[in-house]
């Protein structure tokens, strides 16, 4: 039972996600373009604190979710999911930084803001190990039968 509903849902990862081969590069350009505008929508609204450290928040949570799921139409770890690993790190520099440039407020005074970060983080690396590792066992059981 558990076997066919997640053959079925791989089968529907591979068909959506693997015919549009959403690259890593697109998914940051996506991220990237959601949190500045997160950004414009809180100067612009008037928004004071760390609201913009909220938006790109989300931008990077955006990311992490999207890249873990498309990771699981590649085929290759080496090829896709430590890319990603770098050009996230690239992600939360920038949004980092612009926040802070936004608002004023370095992260260091946020005490909320760097719990946040660092549990979004350490889901990124263990969700995206996770799925990786599901792969693996996946195609294992396929070569199986």
């Amino acid at each position: 039972m558990v076997f066919t509903l997640f053959s079925l849902m791989m089968l529907e990862v591979n068909f959506t996600l693997a015919k549009h081969r959403i690259g890593p590069l697109t998914q940051v350009a996506i991220a990237l373009g959601m949190g500045w505008a997160g950004m414009l929508l809180c100067k612009m609204l008037g928004l004071g604190g760390a609201s913009p450290y909220f938006a790109a928040f989300i931008a990077i949570i955006f990311y992490s979710l999207l890249n873990t799921v498309v990771s699981l139409a590649h085929p290759s770890f080496f090829k896709y999911t430590v890319p990603s690993y770098y050009i996230f790190i690239g992600l939360l520099v920038v949004l980092l930084l612009s926040a802070r440039y936004i608002s004023g407020i370095s992260i260091w005074h946020l005490e909320e803001y760097r719990m946040m970060l660092l549990s979004i983080v350490i889901f990124y690396g263990i969700a995206s190990i996770l799925v990786r590792a599901v792969r693996f066992i996946y195609e294992a059981a396929l070569n199986d039968y």
